[in-house]
């Protein structure tokens, strides 16, 4: 069991979501891990939508279905009534028993907005009882007390950055000091990934000296569409067997990168 978060330490990073619906797919697909992905932001659909198209979701009410994702389970915590086995009952499956999608709070309101920040550090920790791996999305900056809870509390924390030399140069710093992430295990991916660019991965180690691995998920604009089109899940099927070195292939291999460091960290076998 293993609480995998995806955060930046800026707000300004981009690419945090594309990130953790890149990895989770691909784990799903490519391992027997059970895994969840649900996200940390209050009222966004970006993680949804990836894997079911905007409008048929709008059309069949589950983006303002309270009886469905966080926001029923929500209610269960407010009424001490949340266990961890009905958990599954309120989420999507996508990939049959490998992965699972928990819809995001549709309410728009300042007590909403609370009551998800009070309770989404216990829904995580139930989600961890029953789902081999649960991947949260999780709001950049630790300028919140839910989201320095939840840093603390995750197994692993893939820390997100981009080829900008002024976020580079905060970057490292940001995370070497931030105080929940003291003694955690620490995945380092560079997002929207351009190889060609001065600041690739060895430029990038051998100026801020970084003795770990660094990651990449690669710009892809057919992934992107996928996400935008809700086809995220037809987009890895289609590529899945396709050459490493092929415009698909290098970001599929990239993913499984990540989502096999996350197995060997998590110390998850034979899956």
């Amino acid at each position: 069991m293993a609480r995998v978060v995806f955060w930046s330490p800026e707000t300004n990073m981009t690419g945090n979501t594309h990130v953790a619906v890149a990895v989770a797919t691909m784990m799903g697909i490519s391992h027997k891990a059970s895994c969840l992905i649900m996200n940390g932001h209050f009222n966004s659909r970006k993680i949804e939508t990836s894997y079911t198209p905007y409008y048929e979701l709008k059309e069949s009410g589950a983006l303002e279905n309270s009886n469905i994702g966080i926001g029923a389970l929500i209610r269960l915590v407010v009424s001490n009534k949340l266990t961890a086995d009905v958990i599954k009952n309120y989420a999507k499956p996508v990939l049959k028993e490998r992965l699972d999608v928990l819809y995001g709070m549709s309410g728009k309101d300042k007590d909403q907005h609370a009551q998800m920040h009070d309770s989404l550090q216990y829904i995580t920790r139930k989600a961890d009882e029953v789902y081999d791996i649960v991947f949260i999305d999780l709001p950049k900056a630790s300028n919140e007390q839910y989201i320095k809870d939840i840093l603390n509390d995750a197994d692993i924390v893939v820390c997100i950055v981009n080829q900008d030399v002024l976020k580079l140069d905060e970057f490292f710093d940001l995370i070497a000091n931030e105080e929940e992430l003291k003694n955690k295990s620490k995945i380092y991916v560079v997002g929207d990934y351009e190889s060609k660019s001065k600041y690739n991965v060895v430029n990038i180690k051998n100026k801020y000296r970084i003795k770990d691995p660094i990651y990449t998920v690669p710009h892809n604009y057919l992934f992107s569409d996928a996400c935008n089109d809700g086809n995220v899940i037809d987009f890895f099927y289609k590529n899945i067997n396709i050459d490493s070195k092929d415009y698909n292939g290098k970001f599929l291999f990239e993913a499984l990168n990540i989502a096999e460091r996350i197995l060997e960290l998590a110390k998850i076998k034979d899956v």
